[in-house]
Protein backbone atom coordinates (compact mmCIF):
# COMPACT_ATOMS: atom_id res chain seq x y z
CA UNK A 1 0.00 0.00 0.00
CA UNK A 2 2.63 2.46 0.40
CA UNK A 3 4.39 1.66 -2.68
CA UNK A 4 1.15 2.51 -4.40
CA UNK A 5 1.45 6.33 -3.11
CA UNK A 6 5.25 7.09 -3.84
CA UNK A 7 3.92 8.70 -7.61
CA UNK A 8 2.06 10.80 -6.25
CA UNK A 9 2.83 14.61 -6.14
CA UNK A 10 4.06 16.57 -3.40
CA UNK A 11 1.20 18.65 -1.78
CA UNK A 12 1.68 22.64 -2.20
CA UNK A 13 3.72 24.28 -0.41
CA UNK A 14 2.12 27.86 0.72
CA UNK A 15 3.95 30.97 1.69
CA UNK A 16 4.02 31.84 5.64
CA UNK A 17 1.00 31.34 7.46
CA UNK A 18 -1.04 30.93 4.26
CA UNK A 19 -1.33 26.79 5.34
CA UNK A 20 -3.53 27.86 8.33
CA UNK A 21 -6.11 29.61 6.18
CA UNK A 22 -9.96 28.52 5.61
CA UNK A 23 -11.06 27.84 2.29
CA UNK A 24 -10.64 30.45 0.00
CA UNK A 25 -14.25 31.81 -0.91
CA UNK A 26 -15.28 32.22 -4.30
CA UNK A 27 -19.04 33.80 -3.66
CA UNK A 28 -18.28 37.07 -5.01
CA UNK A 29 -17.27 35.71 -8.47
CA UNK A 30 -19.27 37.66 -11.11
CA UNK A 31 -20.37 41.14 -9.36
CA UNK A 32 -19.36 43.95 -10.23
CA UNK A 33 -18.93 46.69 -7.31
CA UNK A 34 -18.45 50.54 -7.55
CA UNK A 35 -16.09 51.76 -4.65
CA UNK A 36 -16.99 55.68 -3.76
CA UNK A 37 -13.54 56.33 -1.67
CA UNK A 38 -13.04 59.11 0.59
CA UNK A 39 -9.61 59.64 -1.17
CA UNK A 40 -11.86 61.84 -3.48
CA UNK A 41 -11.55 58.51 -6.39
CA UNK A 42 -14.37 56.18 -7.78
CA UNK A 43 -13.13 52.48 -8.25
CA UNK A 44 -14.60 49.46 -10.34
CA UNK A 45 -14.18 46.38 -8.50
CA UNK A 46 -15.16 43.27 -10.37
CA UNK A 47 -14.48 39.73 -10.00
CA UNK A 48 -14.53 37.96 -13.39
CA UNK A 49 -13.42 34.21 -12.21
CA UNK A 50 -12.55 32.32 -8.87
CA UNK A 51 -8.85 33.44 -9.65
CA UNK A 52 -8.82 36.55 -11.37
CA UNK A 53 -10.65 40.01 -10.06
CA UNK A 54 -10.16 43.82 -12.67
CA UNK A 55 -9.60 46.87 -11.16
CA UNK A 56 -9.10 50.00 -11.56
CA UNK A 57 -11.09 53.80 -11.97
CA UNK A 58 -14.32 54.23 -12.37
CA UNK A 59 -15.14 55.54 -16.37
CA UNK A 60 -10.87 54.48 -16.96
CA UNK A 61 -8.85 52.32 -17.60
CA UNK A 62 -8.89 49.02 -15.50
CA UNK A 63 -6.42 45.92 -15.52
CA UNK A 64 -6.73 42.46 -13.88
CA UNK A 65 -5.24 40.93 -10.83
CA UNK A 66 -5.21 37.64 -8.76
CA UNK A 67 -6.55 37.76 -6.07
CA UNK A 68 -7.55 35.73 -2.73
CA UNK A 69 -11.29 36.46 -0.86
CA UNK A 70 -11.79 34.71 2.20
CA UNK A 71 -14.78 35.56 4.58
CA UNK A 72 -15.36 37.39 8.25
CA UNK A 73 -18.69 36.26 8.73
CA UNK A 74 -21.95 35.75 6.12
CA UNK A 75 -21.24 39.27 4.47
CA UNK A 76 -18.12 40.34 5.30
CA UNK A 77 -14.94 39.64 3.05
CA UNK A 78 -11.65 40.38 2.91
CA UNK A 79 -9.98 40.71 -0.60
CA UNK A 80 -6.02 40.56 -1.30
CA UNK A 81 -4.10 41.48 -4.17
CA UNK A 82 -0.95 42.83 -5.27
CA UNK A 83 -1.46 46.30 -7.55
CA UNK A 84 1.44 44.11 -10.09
CA UNK A 85 3.41 46.98 -11.71
CA UNK A 86 3.52 49.94 -9.93
CA UNK A 87 6.59 51.48 -8.20
CA UNK A 88 6.49 51.16 -5.22
CA UNK A 89 5.62 47.70 -4.65
CA UNK A 90 1.81 47.91 -3.62
CA UNK A 91 -0.66 45.51 -2.08
CA UNK A 92 -4.74 46.09 -1.73
CA UNK A 93 -6.34 44.48 0.93
CA UNK A 94 -10.32 45.68 0.93
CA UNK A 95 -12.92 44.85 3.87
CA UNK A 96 -16.56 44.63 2.03
CA UNK A 97 -19.35 45.23 4.23
CA UNK A 98 -22.22 43.79 2.33
CA UNK A 99 -24.80 44.69 5.10
CA UNK A 100 -23.93 48.53 5.18
CA UNK A 101 -22.71 48.58 1.58
CA UNK A 102 -19.15 49.67 3.02
CA UNK A 103 -15.76 49.41 2.24
CA UNK A 104 -11.93 49.90 4.32
CA UNK A 105 -9.03 49.62 1.78
CA UNK A 106 -5.71 48.89 3.23
CA UNK A 107 -2.96 50.60 0.23
CA UNK A 108 0.40 49.14 1.55
CA UNK A 109 3.57 49.91 -0.20
CA UNK A 110 7.12 48.88 0.55
CA UNK A 111 10.18 51.47 -0.59
CA UNK A 112 8.88 54.99 0.56
CA UNK A 113 11.19 54.71 3.77
CA UNK A 114 14.49 56.17 2.85
CA UNK A 115 15.93 55.02 6.33
CA UNK A 116 14.18 51.64 6.08
CA UNK A 117 13.51 50.88 2.56
CA UNK A 118 11.90 47.26 3.16
CA UNK A 119 9.13 48.92 5.98
CA UNK A 120 5.74 48.50 4.33
CA UNK A 121 3.57 51.68 4.75
CA UNK A 122 0.21 51.37 5.21
CA UNK A 123 -3.09 53.59 4.37
CA UNK A 124 -6.34 53.25 5.57
CA UNK A 125 -8.91 54.34 3.41
CA UNK A 126 -12.40 54.39 4.34
CA UNK A 127 -15.60 54.32 1.31
CA UNK A 128 -19.12 52.82 0.66
CA UNK A 129 -19.97 50.67 -1.86
CA UNK A 130 -22.72 52.26 -4.43
CA UNK A 131 -26.11 50.69 -4.09
CA UNK A 132 -27.65 49.25 -6.78
CA UNK A 133 -30.28 52.38 -6.69
CA UNK A 134 -27.26 54.91 -7.06
CA UNK A 135 -27.46 55.91 -3.82
CA UNK A 136 -24.17 55.82 -1.61
CA UNK A 137 -24.25 55.68 2.47
CA UNK A 138 -22.87 58.17 3.99
CA UNK A 139 -22.07 56.60 7.41
CA UNK A 140 -18.41 54.79 7.29
CA UNK A 141 -16.64 52.55 9.67
CA UNK A 142 -14.00 54.26 11.69
CA UNK A 143 -11.28 54.15 14.17
CA UNK A 144 -12.52 52.22 17.90
CA UNK A 145 -10.89 52.09 21.21
CA UNK A 146 -13.45 48.96 21.80
CA UNK A 147 -10.64 46.95 22.29
CA UNK A 148 -7.89 48.51 24.28
CA UNK A 149 -7.65 47.07 27.25
CA UNK A 150 -7.92 43.16 25.97
CA UNK A 151 -5.66 40.51 25.30
CA UNK A 152 -6.10 37.28 22.31
CA UNK A 153 -4.46 34.80 21.75
CA UNK A 154 -4.39 33.55 17.71
CA UNK A 155 -3.43 29.97 17.37
CA UNK A 156 -1.95 28.76 13.70
CA UNK A 157 -2.26 25.21 13.77
CA UNK A 158 0.52 24.68 15.92
CA UNK A 159 1.99 27.89 16.67
CA UNK A 160 0.52 30.65 18.86
CA UNK A 161 1.11 34.44 19.15
CA UNK A 162 -0.71 36.76 21.65
CA UNK A 163 -1.64 40.09 20.45
CA UNK A 164 -1.88 42.59 23.28
CA UNK A 165 -4.26 45.57 22.61
CA UNK A 166 -2.79 48.11 24.80
CA UNK A 167 -3.91 51.36 23.63
CA UNK A 168 -5.71 52.93 21.36
CA UNK A 169 -2.94 53.27 18.88
CA UNK A 170 -0.66 50.79 19.62
CA UNK A 171 -0.11 47.04 20.83
CA UNK A 172 1.97 44.84 22.55
CA UNK A 173 3.10 41.36 21.07
CA UNK A 174 4.01 38.10 23.20
CA UNK A 175 4.13 34.35 22.81
CA UNK A 176 1.78 31.85 25.62
CA UNK A 177 3.49 30.72 28.45
CA UNK A 178 3.77 27.02 26.81
CA UNK A 179 5.40 28.20 23.81
CA UNK A 180 8.02 30.06 26.14
CA UNK A 181 8.56 26.53 27.97
CA UNK A 182 8.93 24.48 24.53
CA UNK A 183 10.81 27.05 23.46
CA UNK A 184 13.16 26.89 26.08
CA UNK A 185 14.10 23.48 25.26
CA UNK A 186 14.03 23.89 21.74
CA UNK A 187 16.09 26.66 21.21
CA UNK A 188 17.34 28.26 24.47
CA UNK A 189 19.16 31.18 22.31
CA UNK A 190 16.37 32.79 21.54
CA UNK A 191 14.31 31.88 24.45
CA UNK A 192 17.08 33.86 26.26
CA UNK A 193 16.07 36.71 23.53
CA UNK A 194 12.40 37.19 23.79
CA UNK A 195 13.11 36.28 27.71
CA UNK A 196 15.21 39.58 27.78
CA UNK A 197 12.79 41.30 25.55
CA UNK A 198 9.81 40.61 27.70
CA UNK A 199 12.11 41.45 30.84
CA UNK A 200 13.20 44.73 30.73
CA UNK A 201 11.67 45.64 27.49
CA UNK A 202 8.51 45.50 25.63
CA UNK A 203 7.68 44.06 21.61
CA UNK A 204 5.24 47.30 21.31
CA UNK A 205 4.81 48.93 17.91
CA UNK A 206 1.96 51.31 16.40
CA UNK A 207 -1.64 49.20 15.55
CA UNK A 208 -5.19 50.28 14.33
CA UNK A 209 -8.22 49.41 15.45
CA UNK A 210 -10.94 49.72 13.11
CA UNK A 211 -14.83 48.49 13.89
CA UNK A 212 -16.72 47.17 11.24
CA UNK A 213 -19.78 46.44 13.00
CA UNK A 214 -20.73 44.64 15.93
CA UNK A 215 -18.66 41.94 16.71
CA UNK A 216 -16.63 42.74 13.53
CA UNK A 217 -13.06 44.64 14.01
CA UNK A 218 -10.02 45.25 11.90
CA UNK A 219 -6.64 45.43 13.28
CA UNK A 220 -3.98 46.48 11.13
CA UNK A 221 -0.44 46.13 12.30
CA UNK A 222 3.69 46.99 11.28
CA UNK A 223 6.32 45.18 11.82
CA UNK A 224 8.35 48.23 12.14
CA UNK A 225 11.07 46.98 15.06
CA UNK A 226 12.05 44.30 12.35
CA UNK A 227 13.00 46.58 10.25
CA UNK A 228 14.73 49.14 12.23
CA UNK A 229 16.88 46.06 13.41
CA UNK A 230 17.75 45.30 9.95
CA UNK A 231 15.83 42.39 9.25
CA UNK A 232 12.73 42.40 7.39
CA UNK A 233 8.95 42.73 8.46
CA UNK A 234 5.55 42.88 6.70
CA UNK A 235 2.15 44.73 7.37
CA UNK A 236 -0.37 42.69 8.91
CA UNK A 237 -4.39 43.21 8.39
CA UNK A 238 -6.62 41.29 10.19
CA UNK A 239 -10.57 41.19 9.94
CA UNK A 240 -11.64 39.50 13.04
CA UNK A 241 -14.61 38.30 14.56
CA UNK A 242 -15.12 38.03 17.75
CA UNK A 243 -18.39 36.79 18.41
CA UNK A 244 -16.83 33.77 16.44
CA UNK A 245 -13.10 34.20 18.06
CA UNK A 246 -11.91 33.66 14.72
CA UNK A 247 -9.69 35.84 11.69
CA UNK A 248 -8.33 36.31 8.42
CA UNK A 249 -6.20 38.56 7.27
CA UNK A 250 -3.20 38.71 4.66
CA UNK A 251 0.86 39.59 4.89
CA UNK A 252 2.25 42.18 2.89
CA UNK A 253 6.40 42.72 2.70
CA UNK A 254 9.23 40.97 3.24
CA UNK A 255 9.73 37.08 4.79
CA UNK A 256 12.59 36.87 7.27
CA UNK A 257 15.40 35.95 3.86
CA UNK A 258 14.13 39.55 2.77
CA UNK A 259 12.24 37.36 0.15
CA UNK A 260 9.01 39.74 -1.69
CA UNK A 261 5.59 37.86 0.29
CA UNK A 262 2.15 38.71 0.39
CA UNK A 263 -0.24 36.19 1.42
CA UNK A 264 -3.71 35.25 3.38
CA UNK A 265 -3.57 33.62 6.69
CA UNK A 266 -6.70 32.54 8.95
CA UNK A 267 -6.12 31.62 12.83
CA UNK A 268 -8.93 30.80 15.93
CA UNK A 269 -8.44 33.09 19.18
CA UNK A 270 -9.37 32.56 22.50
CA UNK A 271 -8.90 35.76 25.68
CA UNK A 272 -5.71 35.53 27.59
CA UNK A 273 -4.65 37.16 30.91
CA UNK A 274 -1.84 39.96 29.84
CA UNK A 275 -2.28 41.85 32.50
CA UNK A 276 1.11 42.41 33.38
CA UNK A 277 1.77 43.22 30.29
CA UNK A 278 -1.02 45.60 29.90
CA UNK A 279 0.38 47.67 33.10
CA UNK A 280 4.00 47.53 32.07
CA UNK A 281 5.19 51.65 31.19
CA UNK A 282 5.84 51.57 27.58
CA UNK A 283 9.62 51.34 26.43
CA UNK A 284 9.46 51.94 22.87
CA UNK A 285 6.39 55.11 22.78
CA UNK A 286 6.18 58.61 24.29
CA UNK A 287 2.36 58.13 25.63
Amino acid sequence: MRNSVKGLPKPKTYEGMSQYRPPLCFELVGKRFELVMDDGYEYLLSFKDRKTLEYGVLGGSTASYEYDCLKADDDTYLVNFEYTGSSPRAGIAFILDMEQSLVTENYCTVGENPRYPQMPKPKIIFGAIRKEDGTVPHIRHGYTEDLVGRSIKWSYGTFAVVHVYSSERYYRLTIPDEAFERLKRENPERYEELRKRNGETLYEEPGDYIKIKDGIYAFNANEEMACREGRFGSNLFFLMNLDRMHDVGRAFGHNDDGVPENYTYGAFGEYYDTTELHQRKSTEYIR
